[in-house]
């Protein structure tokens, strides 16, 4: 209370206070407005992303089966040719 007395007073007048108060509250509201905006733009395009991943195909696992040959051998001579 005390910091809107002090603005009061040096404003001067009732109707000046009323005048930068009614100033302020127009900017805050187009930073709000800006902020919902960001907010909606990254929700539209998280929105599309989990639809895309989902469309994809599944991803398969390539793993190296080393069961068939040791390391440092060469693999068996074919014997038809």
């Amino acid at each position: 209370m005390r910091f809107a007395r002090s603005l009061l007073a040096k404003a001067g007048h009732p109707r000046e206070f009323l005048r930068r108060a009614d100033k302020i509250a127009g900017d805050l509201n187009i930073v709000l407005f800006v902020f919902v905006i960001g907010l909606a733009t990254l929700d539209f395009t998280f929105l599309v992303t989990q639809k895309v991943v989902e469309s994809l195909p599944p991803a398969t696992r390539i793993v190296h089966d080393q069961s068939d040959s040791q390391p440092g051998t060469a693999a068996p001579a074919d014997p038809s040719k």
